[in-house]
This record gives structure tokens, sequence and C-alpha cells, in this order.
């Protein structure tokens, strides 16, 4: 709505000036002035000006005074030149002409022409020529500045261009006078503007070395076009505030700076936020505003064509205005890739994607010699990149060197300190809370619905009905997170392709969206919700991944033969096992592609399956060395369908599957760290536990969940197999604390229930700890997963029965076997051992306490 304090001539200007026109000239159509107005006024700041002038004094356009901007000058030769009769053209009030150009003022301010103007300031009175002694108008200045008549010209025929050409030429030898030439008359046409600069540089040569700044505008332009060309030792005008190679064009108490500077010597409180800054527009009490606040004064918005409210337009479709939210580049044919793109100046001969546009400010960082794309430029004008262009200073509140994000009047400040800094509270535009504001003057739990509801929308501006259940799953999410999520290029590219589609939202519909990253993200977020139903993600992924390797086989028979091989053998097998685990979908990825590596071996050798030998499969077995065992499930697998001869490869040895640590004291003392060490996370704790002792992998222990954690007879029991486990006292406290701390990392559409089911959460929505990321994790604290987990099975298979391990660790009966048999090489001394243990003395129990990681 509305500020009803705002004047119409900054609401509506073209509709102020439109009625004020019409009760002076009836007979003019509103389509004539609004043309009128719009030719003289490109902006929408020149529309208020003319507004305001014509709101303020409307005898203006029958006057004929000069008191008002050359801009109503303009306005009323365009409407007397579209058949106006009542407007009077302004004149000159000092010699009555209608001059086309009168921007000068006298002292009671009115404006006059150029004529009257020099007359006035005494340009044309006469004066003695300095060389001849004449009483005339000074048409020439000699190099002292005194008056010459039009007959006695300074330095008559000399060629002040080859006066340029031989200073240029005795600072950088060796340049191409004619090419010289060239550009002096480029920067200097008129004789008088050659003459002054040959005069500036015979006196200071060093203008065109480095002192620029201290030179005249054309002096400044020869230096930085002499540099451009790369004339060695030639230097652009550096701006004595601030040391960059910038154009030096502003002039203030006495100095000259550049244009930056010179904002910032200007600069003041902003009249809405207080922050000081550059001024860039002003209230119409004359209050300056900034920047950011420009933009969410009420005047400044105006009522968007798609989603039909107030905000900050960021352009127009079809000519109507719509607000950054709802603004969507158009498409057009990328004149560097030449893809069908939202593109920049996309009605322009030249229209660019984003990518093209990022990768045409793609340079080597002058600073870390990286190629990456240009964020700024050092003092020496070298191209930078974005980590070497954010600059780095001590933060005035928590004294960390960190980005500067942010500036009080006490200093700098970083990113954390400025969420915290009352000097960047606004109100929110909609709601009024105070606090920091993100989007355009609203708060955070304001922006974000309008973000996400004009990222989901289509041209229209509606949201259809199928995309409403992924609407409200993603508007459950925290505002701040999901205005950061939202701001990325990858979420906003994949809600557009999403918002683009065509029927129900579904897997298959996710399948097809880019970037995948941001989908992935999304599905997670959509199954947490319920708004999509459950899916197997690695099997899925596994599933895609064989549709599109085996597309790329050329040979049907082996595609045909590939495919039956994964269908019965491992799809089968992971489909009665789901959910599948990341290690079971990358081992059957690997046989699958050694697989196909074997089958183009023998195509280029002129075989297949049906004539390929236990020659021919040993000779590659020798040529890929390794991975070749990985071959031998679908040697088996052939021979037994009958595809091949009756061929084997040799089984992988057991080199380095059954390693364990150094010694028994190695893991104990591992144990005992992970015990009593507060500074290790409880997670990483809990888990480097279950490895050391219980010989738990990383795959297994992220499926634990809460339900699994019992309580019986006042002990905590955990369930890893078929029967509870009893733990000692320090692990089972351990283990509570983390139940009842835990806490994922996941801040897009995370629901309570879903992150909560888990002991290990992990990034994605309803989902656990990737195995890989906690696997790293432990190899930090020195716990390798497959040694450590070995060494404690051992240990546990020196003291128990294979149906213990097998029910108590969640072992399969045959490996408890193998296990037992492993610890045990003879076979025959389980029952000797247990019966020695039960008639240990004491001495034996106490050597064997020390061992215990709980003391």
């Amino acid at each position: 709505m509305t500020d009803p304090e705002s004047p119409r001539s900054l609401t509506d200007p073209v509709g102020v000036v439109l009625a004020i026109v019409g009760t002076v000239e009836p007979d003019l159509s509103s389509d004539v002035v609004e043309e009128a107005v719009r030719a003289v006024a490109t902006s929408r700041t020149g529309h208020r000006q003319l507004a305001r002038v014509l709101e303020t004094d409307p005898g203006v356009l029958l006057s004929g005074r000069t008191d008002g901007p050359p801009l109503v000058d303009r306005f009323i030769r365009h409407l007397l030149a579209a058949g106006a009769r009542q407007v009077v053209q302004p004149r000159c009030p000092d010699c009555g002409r209608a001059a086309a150009r009168m921007s000068h003022r006298d002292q009671q301010g009115r404006r006059v022409c150029t004529g009257c103007r020099n007359r006035g300031s005494g340009i044309f009175e006469p004066r003695p020529c300095s060389a001849c002694g004449t009483v005339t108008r000074a048409r020439h200045r000699d190099r002292e500045g005194r008056p010459l008549c039009v007959r006695c010209p300074p330095e008559p025929g000399v060629d002040h261009v080859e006066v340029i050409s031989d200073v240029v030429v005795a600072a950088a030898p060796g340049l191409d006078r004619g090419w010289l030439r060239t550009v002096i008359l480029g920067v200097a046409v008129q004789p008088a503007r050659q003459r002054q600069v040959a005069w500036e540089l015979q006196d200071r040569p060093e203008l065109l070395t480095g002192s620029a700044a201290e030179g005249t505008l054309a002096v400044r332009r020869l230096a930085a076009a002499l540099a451009d060309h790369g004339v060695e030792g030639m230097a652009p005008a550096t701006c004595p505030g601030c040391g960059k190679h910038q154009p030096v064009i502003r002039h203030q108490d006495g100095t000259i700076s550049c244009n930056t500077c010179y904002q910032k010597a200007r600069a003041t409180a902003c009249f809405r936020c207080g922050i000081v800054r550059s001024v860039v527009a002003r209230t119409p009490d004359g209050g300056p505003l900034c920047s950011s606040c420009r933009p969410l004064v009420s005047y400044n918005q105006r009522t968007c064509s798609l989603c039909g409210q107030r905000g900050v337009i960021g352009g127009q479709a079809d000519g109507a205005p719509v607000c950054v939210g709802c603004y969507r580049l158009p498409t057009a044919a990328c004149s560097v890739c030449g893809r069908d793109r939202p593109c920049y100046r996309a009605n322009s001969s030249a229209p660019r994607c984003l990518p093209c546009c990022r990768a045409a400010r793609t340079a080597v960082c002058g600073r870390c010699g990286k190629l990456r794309q240009i964020a700024g430029r050092d003092p020496d004008r070298a191209p930078l990149c974005r980590p070497c262009a954010v600059r780095r200073e001590a933060c005035c509140r928590c004294r960390r060197v960190r980005p500067v994000v942010g500036r009080v009047q006490d200093g700098p400040l970083c990113w954390t300190c400025i969420e915290t800094e009352p000097a960047y509270f606004r109100a929110c535009a909609d709601c009024g809370v105070i606090g920091r504001t993100h989007h355009f003057g609203l708060c955070a739990r304001c922006a974000a619905p309008k973000v996400l509801r004009s990222l989901l929308a289509s041209a229209d501006g509606t949201v259809r009905d199928e995309l409403h259940p992924a609407l409200d799953a993603l508007g459950r999410t925290e505002p701040a997170p999901l205005l950061e999520w939202l701001s990325r290029t990858s979420s906003r590219s994949m809600l557009a392709h999403l918002a683009a589609a065509q029927g129900p939202l579904t897997h298959a519909t996710l399948d097809d969206l880019t970037p995948v990253a941001a989908a992935h993200h999304l599905r997670h977020v959509l199954i947490a919700h319920h708004v999509l139903p459950a899916r197997d993600r690695h099997l899925a992924a596994l599933q895609r991944w064989i549709e599109q390797t085996l597309g790329d086989i050329d040979d049907p028979d082996d595609r045909r033969v590939l495919r039956h091989y994964v269908t019965w053998t491992h799809l089968r097998r992971l489909r009665r096992r789901t959910p599948v685990t990341p290690g079971a979908a990358y081992s059957v990825r690997n046989e699958v592609s050694v697989a196909i590596r074997l089958l183009e071996w023998l195509s280029l050798r002129g075989r297949n399956l049906s004539t390929c030998t236990q020659t021919d499969l040993d000779t590659w077995c020798l040529a890929i060395g390794r991975p070749a065992h990985k071959a031998r499930s679908f040697i088996t697998w052939c021979t037994a369908s009958g595809h091949t001869r009756d061929l084997d490869i040799r089984a992988r040895g057991d080199h380095g599957r059954r390693d364990t640590m150094p010694g028994e004291d190695t893991r104990w003392t591992i144990a005992r760290r992970l015990l009593h060490d507060t500074t290790i996370a409880v997670p990483d704790r809990v888990a480097g536990l279950l490895v050391l002792l219980y010989g738990q992998t990383p795959s297994r222990i992220t499926t634990l969940t809460a339900d699994d954690i019992t309580h019986l007879r006042g002990e905590v029991h955990l369930c890893l197999g078929p029967q509870p486990l009893a733990l000692p006292r320090p692990i089972a406290k351990l283990l509570l604390t983390l139940a009842d701390t835990r806490s994922g990392h996941v801040s897009l559409g995370g629901r309570t229930d879903e992150q909560h089911r888990w002991l290990f959460p992990g990034r994605l929505p309803g989902q656990p700890l990737h195995t890989a990321t906690l696997a790293r994790r432990l190899a930090t604290l020195d716990i390798h997963s497959r040694i450590s987990r070995n060494s404690a099975l051992m240990g546990n298979a020196a003291s128990m029965p294979a149906k213990a391990l097998s029910s108590l660790l969640g072992l399969s009966i045959a490996g408890a076997q193998r296990w037992i048999k492993l610890a045990h090489p003879s076979g025959d001394d389980y029952a000797a051992t247990i019966t020695r243990r039960q008639t240990a003395d004491a001495d034996d129990g106490d050597a064997a306490s020390r061992h215990s990681p709980c003391e």
C-alpha cells in the first residue's frame, strides 16, 4: 500500500505531468504528452524531477521564465513540436533568445545563454595583445597565460603533436611515431588542446611516468591511453587517496581524487538506517539515503505485475514491472555457447548466459596464480580471485583476523559479530521486528516464504498444485538456513527447472533435475516430510549407473550377458538385503567395470566369451594385475550359465585382510583414551569403542537407532545382534550421553522425529551419518576400521564360543567359526582354555584387569 505521506510526484510522476499538462493543453492527447515525458527523461529520476517542478509551479509552462531546470526547456520544445499552442518556450532573460542551451545561471539565479554568460564574465572585453599591443578581444593565450590577438597565435608553425611525440619517445624509445601520432590525436583533437599538452609535458615530462594525477585532464587521458596500449614506462593516473589506478575526475576542497574516494569523503549517516555510507538519493525532506535503503522506501516500490505485491522492482516483463522475487532473465540463444538459456542483454545482438558471463571473468589470479573467476583487483589492476580479494582485518569486537563483511565507527566487523551488531539492526518492512534484515528490508522469517514461492512459481506468478507439498515441506525449515540455501546458484537453478516441469512430483521428476546435488538434497527433504515415498538411495543410484554404463556397450551380445549377470547375481541379492550399504554398491560397480574391461580386451583380440580360453584369461589377469580378481564372480556365473568354457580365476588371497594391531596393548591404550579424553567428540568416542571392543563396522554403527538401546535389570544393553549385549558402566554412560545430546547437521528440511531416530544422524534429512564420513573421523583417532575390527574380533573369539559371537556381535555362525579358528589355530584348545580360566587364581584376574579400558 502506498505511503500517504509520500508526494504523488514521487509515487506517480508521469501521472502528475499528464494531469498538469492536460489543464494547460486540453487538445493534446495523453499519449502524446506521455511520449514527450519519456523522450526528455529516460529514467524515473528524470520523471520525478519534471513532476516536482511542475507540481511546485505549473505556471512555468506559460511564463517563459528560466527559473526551472533545463529539463523543462526540452519538455516544452517537445510539446510545441507535437502541436501544443499554449505553452511558451523559455527565453534568455538578457538577450531574449530561445537558445537551445541555457545551463549557466546569473547572479539572480536565472538561466542564461552561453553568449550572455560569456559577456557577463568579461571574456569578450577588449584587452591589449601581449605581442603587438593591439586592444582587441583575446583569441589566444601564451605560455604564461597572457592574452594574444587573432593575428599573433602562440608558436606559429610548430607542430605540437610532434612536440608531444618527442617527450613520449624520450621516455619510451623505439615507438612508431605514426602510431603514436594517432594515439595523441585521439586524446587531443583541437590545436589549442594539443598546444596546452605539449607545454605541460615540456615543463614536467614525469607526468607520463607516474605523476599524471597532477596534470590536466588531457594529460591524464594521454597517460592512460599509452599505458593501456602497453607502452613501457607509461603509468596512468593514481588516486592520491587510495593509491589505485582509477579515473581521477573528482575535485573537492582543492584536491583531486577518484570517484570512490570522493563518495567516501561525502559519506554521511543514512536517514533511514543510520549507517555512515555514501549518499545515493535523498528523501523529499532532503534526508540522505544509502544504496541499501533507497529501494526500501515506499515511493521507490511498485506493484508487481505477476504476484500483485508491492515491492522492489527488478525488471519488466512485456513492459510491465516485475519485482525482484518474480523477475527472471529472458531466455535467448547465447552468443558464446549457442544454448538457449536465461541471458543478459537478451534483446541485443550479443546475449550472454550466466555461465558464459562467469567464464568471461575468469583469469589467472595475480596473487595465488590460480585460474579462477575475477572478484576484484589489486592497486596495480591485477585480477584477484574471491579468496584473495577478500580483505582480512582484525574484527573490532572479537579481535579475530577474518574477512571484513561490515564496518562501524569502532572498526571492521566479521561475519559472526555483524549478526549481533545493533548498528545493522533495522525494522522489518512487513512485521516491524527489529533485527537483521536480509532481503530488501525483510527479516528472514518474512523473506524466506516470498523467495521460496517466487522460485517455485511459473511464468504467471502462481505455483502449480503439484508443487504445494514441496512448498510446505521446505517452508517448515528455519528461515535463515532456508534463505542461505535459496541464495545458492545451484538451488535456484534446480528449483527453476522444477517449476518449469510438468506432471506430478515423483522420484522420476527429481531424477531429471539439474544440478544433481541440489535435487538430491531436495529429494531427502521431501522423503523426510512424507511428500515422496522412501527409496533406497544407494540401490537407486546403482541401478541408474548400471543402465547408463550398459547403454554405452556397443556389442548387443555382451550387453545382454552383462545385464543378465547383474540382474540375477547382484541386484537380486541387494534387493533382498535393503537398505544397501555404500560399500556394497561400490563393490558391484567395481565388479561390473572390471567385467566390461575383460569383454573389451577380448573384443580387441577378435574373441568373445564363447571362444575365450584359460590361456586368454590368464594373459588378461597378468596384464591388469590385482583388479583381475574382481572378475571372478562374472567368470564363475558365465561358466555356470554356459556362456564360456570351464574357466576360473584364482580367488583373492587374504593379503592384509586379517591384519591386526601391532600389539594387544595398542588397542587397550586407544580404548582408554576414548573413555577418559573429554576433548574428543562423544559420537567419535562411542563409535571408536564399538570398533575396538566389539568389532563393529562403520556401516553397522551408522545404522544404530535409539531403539537399539534397552534397559534390563538395571543394566544398559545394546542390540548389535539377535541378543542384546550388556555394556560396562563407563561405556553405557557414554552411550546414554550420546543418546541425549546427539544432533545432526541438517539445516534444511530437518524433522525432529526423523533426526532423533538415529544415534549417528547425518547431514541429509532422515538419513544417518555416511559410512565413509565415520571412517574418516575414526582414522583421525588412529582407529583404522579393518585392522581395529580384526583385533577386536580376534580377542573376543579367543574367549567366546561361536554361538555367543554370532548372537551378541551380529556375526553369522560361519563367520564366527572362522574367527574362532583364526584365534585357535589347533581347533582343540577352546575347552581347555575355558577350564583353565575357571580355575585361574586371583593373580591372573588382577593381571587381566590391568588391560581393562574401563578403569
